[in-house]
């Protein structure tokens, strides 16, 4: 999905409303809509059912009153404050907070910083500690830095306990939309929900830090409207989105579907060192809808295997010729040094046009580069059969240079490593790219911190390799694979916290 800039998403919306059948109010509510509806997903991940609904007085705050009646509807406890008295709202601003009255609902106004100061809010013995906070504040047609009431309303949000997951409307109230610079104060969020396109200033790294996971939500904003405004950034990057995402895969199953229906992926890894590493993948494999899934691994993991994984059966790899049974391989995950016999299974997998799909990670990676490199492997440029799913150091090695140096453009580096190896390749780490042989290169800017953590590389490879299995092309594959990874981070950080987060709490919140 391409960015787009104030000016553009301003010009799609009134030729929208004007000429498309498109009511103002209507596009509104289903912002707000949106926004109730991702709260709620935090609220329920975090345990929580009250929201505290922060609300300035442009149209940003009137998606802000439509977000808490829909809240409130669904049965939360829903607290308003706002920045200026109600009488200062025009629009469908002012509509939405009529219409929230009707439903009951009242608003403590706060309209200096001196009421935020004076307000018992202010009192940390008084402010909520488990809420979910929505930034309502300011939106992206808002230049330099806040003052008043709403930089105090924001530092209030800043201040808030870590167990006040914060959600942003459009944009972090305080972030220049189009720069991506915070002149000021901003709200860090751990969530953005943004309308119709991500905004593209959101793709400066320095922006990257306020947003959060991010959630493009549609409002009815006609696709060739949007496009017709829509842009790159600097370095190129596409975002990986959700209403892009749902095309992909339409998880609809016939009645009289059986496992084979769905794919069979064999997973190639596991050393006495590292024996669950496949386990995690082959666990991954089924939680994307594989049919089934067979393990190459050592004796050392199968007691394991058994207990974590009873679904999945053991196999042996040996050559490609044994492997017509399987639509998908992920070969690496724990696998360690790469003894003769799995180092000629590489080179097969990754030479033989009539291999399965392969994924390949970990010490696989570095054999793999030590083919090229070393060896002087040459991939096979016909069909695009490969997915290299490397972290930093990982690609240093695929391209024969340092960590620090694949860091300092990483863009660079995702395209070079898919030309040379003529592979779909995953650059892991903070905001993971996917990049294609030719440069079409995208950003996943979902996933948090606490997934930096062992196993949760091991879950996206088998994750991918379920979704090749199941017979997605190797793009698709990897995109939807690294989308629903970070999906699943984040709905497990939102449960349990990004410091106690573990690879295995991911297992439990990833769906398709």
């Amino acid at each position: 999905m391409k960015w787009i800039d104030v000016a553009g998403i301003r010009e799609a919306e009134t030729v929208a409303f004007a000429q498309r059948n498109l009511p103002s109010y209507t596009a509104m509510c289903r912002a707000g809509a949106a926004v109730a509806k991702q709260a709620e997903i935090v609220a329920t991940r975090a345990g929580i059912r009250q929201a505290i609904v922060l609300c300035g007085p442009g149209n940003n705050g009137g998606d802000g009153f439509v977000a808490a009646q829909c809240l409130r509807e669904d049965g939360f406890d829903v607290r308003v404050l706002m920045t200026c008295v109600p009488a200062h709202l025009r629009g469908d601003a002012a509509r939405a907070w009529k219409d929230m009255v009707a439903l009951g609902l009242r608003a403590r106004v706060l309209p200096s910083s001196d009421a935020w100061l004076e307000s018992p809010w202010a009192d940390p013995a008084v402010a909520p500690r488990r809420a979910i906070v929505v930034d309502a504040l300011l939106g992206i047609g808002a230049k330099g830095a806040p003052a008043g009431a709403v930089a105090a309303a924001i530092h209030w949000i800043n201040g808030t306990s870590p167990a006040c997951p914060v959600l942003s409307v459009d944009v972090p109230s305080g972030l220049d939309a189009d720069t991506g610079a915070a002149p000021g104060a901003a709200v860090r969020a751990d969530a953005t929900i943004t309308f119709s396109r991500p905004k593209l200033g959101f793709a400066a790294p320095a922006a990257r830090q306020y947003i959060g996971h991010l959630v493009v939500a549609d409002i009815g904003i006609p696709n060739d409207l949007l496009e017709a405004q829509s842009a790159l950034p600097p370095d190129g990057a596409e975002l990986i989105a959700a209403p892009e995402i749902r095309a992909i895969l339409r998880p609809e199953r016939a009645l009289d579907s059986h496992k084979r229906s769905y794919g069979h992926a064999l997973i190639v890894g596991g050393c006495p060192r590292y024996p669950h590493a496949p386990i995690l993948a082959a666990q991954a494999a089924y939680r994307a809808g594989c049919g089934l899934v067979s393990l190459d691994v050592p004796e050392a993991s199968r007691p394991a295997a058994a207990f974590w994984a009873p679904e999945a059966i053991f196999a042996r790899a040996t050559d490609v010729a044994g492997l017509a049974d399987c639509q998908a391989i992920a070969i690496g995950p724990g696998l360690g040094p790469l003894d003769d016999a799995r180092l000629s299974l590489l080179r097969a997998l990754v030479s033989d046009a009539q291999a399965p799909r392969t994924v390949v990670d970990a010490d696989a990676l570095t054999a793999l580069a030590h083919l090229r490199l070393d060896e002087g492997w040459e991939p096979d440029a016909t069909a695009l059969r490969l997915i290299l799913t490397p972290h930093p150091g990982e690609a240093a090695r695929l391209l024969g240079v340092t960590p620090k140096e694949v860091q300092g453009d990483r863009p660079a580096a995702a395209r070079a490593i898919a030309a040379n190896y003529h592979a779909i390749t995953v650059l892991k780490g903070h905001n993971t790219l996917v990049a294609e042989p030719g440069g079409r290169l995208r950003v996943c800017m979902g996933g948090n911190p606490g997934m930096a953590t062992a196993g949760t590389g091991d879950l996206l490879t088998g994750l991918i390799a379920g979704l090749l299995a199941r017979g997605l092309g190797t793009e698709d594959a990897a995109v939807l694979g690294v989308y629903h990874h970070a999906l699943a981070g984040d709905a497990a950080a939102f449960a349990h916290g990004e410091e106690s987060l573990v690879a295995t709490d991911l297992l439990q919140t990833l769906r398709l």
